[in-house]
């Protein structure tokens, strides 16, 4: 009897909902192929994203900490959430800090300071610039290129944190329009050339033109990123501890182990492995060897991979540096990812160059537009012929699955 009452009063309430919503309802379902066209109730519509902010960078959840715990908790939490950065929040949860596993490793880690009883406040770096969530995207990636920061705190007006911006992220947001710009570079060449042949000996402006936009269009290969610095190269047995003051005076945060016996590179270990696989783990730096530690048989690449393709192999396989080596398997460098995203900017804003793009046409400089959706159909933007070459994926699979090289 309880249940055939309870039925009943939920149909009286159902058949009452559907009189105050009135009779077109009927009429505008079957207008949008039978999907009403009204909201849903008690569901909140998504706010609003103004193209070219940072808003739009669609910025990461960030880790958050309070500065009174130890960094043995901290890298504890970065792991769980395979993280390399956390900020540090006060009692009002408004941003006070910022603290990346190259700090782990440089300051605590490389200075023999034990992890257990260093906290967050001694090692974080104080008051960090920050961005509002309405900041125009090209001056926030502007200041992280010039400053070279890979991260960048965003905070609403209050101060109260709100994300998180990676240069790398947005750069592997951009990385499908970068893939189709290059694949239309590449139809152009046979278009200069052909221009070449024909206007040879006849009109050297024109002969300037397309050599400058031959230059300009090309896309750099990994020997332009190459400075001649030998990376850390250590032994199998070497101690974390060893590595990390290793790296804290090369001011990298990668190196190569090589086997002692061959020469070849056995693996790779980062600042990113002491914070997760070591300090996280509850083991002793001093002690601990990187064999034990380290990403085995890490991928490499020639130095003639071009700047996209590097960027694109380390996207599809998750990882943040890339061992360059010759035919022999040499070694001729360790670049890491932050460094193609840095060179891969310049070579978009040397796109915009005198006669190929008016920086004051619309959408701005040809770099800012990988970022806003604006490109051109000519480098691949909307109306291109261009076939997509590269797996749409979501972008913070790399941030939950990312190894740690």
């Amino acid at each position: 009897i309880i249940r055939k009452k309870a039925e009943t009063d939920l149909s009286k309430k159902m058949s009452q909902n559907r009189q105050k919503a009135g009779p077109d309802v009927p009429q505008a379902q079957a207008a949008a192929g039978g999907t009403s066209a009204m909201a849903t109730p008690g569901r909140k519509r998504a706010p609003t994203v103004a193209a070219g902010t940072v808003a739009a960078l669609r910025p990461a959840p960030a880790l958050t900490v309070r500065d009174g715990i130890s960094i043995t908790e901290a890298a504890q939490l970065m792991a769980a959430k395979r993280a390399d950065s956390v900020l540090v929040v006060d009692d009002e949860e408004s941003l006070a800090g910022i603290f990346t596993a190259k700090d782990v490793a440089f300051r605590v880690v490389a200075e023999g300071l034990d992890a257990r009883t260093t906290y967050v406040r001694e090692i974080a770096t104080r008051n960090p610039l920050c961005v509002t969530s309405d900041t125009p995207a090209t001056d926030a990636l502007n200041t992280m290129v010039a400053r070279g920061f890979r991260h960048l705190p965003v905070c609403n007006e209050e101060g109260d944190v709100v994300g998180l911006l990676d240069v790398i992220r947005c750069m592997y947001e951009a990385l499908e329009k970068m893939e189709r710009a290059h694949q239309s570079s590449k139809a152009l060449y046979a278009a200069i050339e052909g221009v070449e042949k024909e206007w040879s000996g006849h009109s050297a402006q024109m002969m300037n033109f397309v050599n400058t936009l031959r230059e300009r269009m090309s896309f750099p290969d990994m020997t332009t990123v190459l400075d001649g610095t030998d990376p850390v190269i250590v032994s199998p047995k070497t101690s974390v501890a060893e590595i990390a003051r290793q790296m804290r005076a090369s001011r990298v945060t990668a190196s190569l182990i090589v086997d002692d016996e061959t020469g070849n590179i056995a693996g790779i270990f980062t600042s990113k492995d002491i914070v997760l696989r070591v300090i996280a783990a509850g083991l002793d730096p001093r002690q601990c060897s990187v064999v034990r530690v380290m990403t085995p048989h890490p991928d490499t690449v020639l130095p003639s991979t071009s700047l996209i393709d590097a960027l694109k192999r380390m996207y599809e396989r998750h990882y943040l540096n890339l061992p360059v080596v010759d035919d022999q398997g040499e070694i001729l460098g360790l670049v890491d990812v932050l460094r193609l995203c840095y060179a891969t900017l310049e070579q978009m804003k040397s796109i915009q160059g005198n006669g190929i793009e008016d920086a004051s046409a619309s959408g701005g400089p040809m770099w800012s537009r990988f970022f806003s959706g604006n490109l051109p159909a000519e480098l691949g933007g909307p109306g291109s012929s261009v076939s997509d070459t590269l797996h749409h994926s979501q972008a913070d699979m790399y941030s939950q699955v990312a190894p740690s090289f």
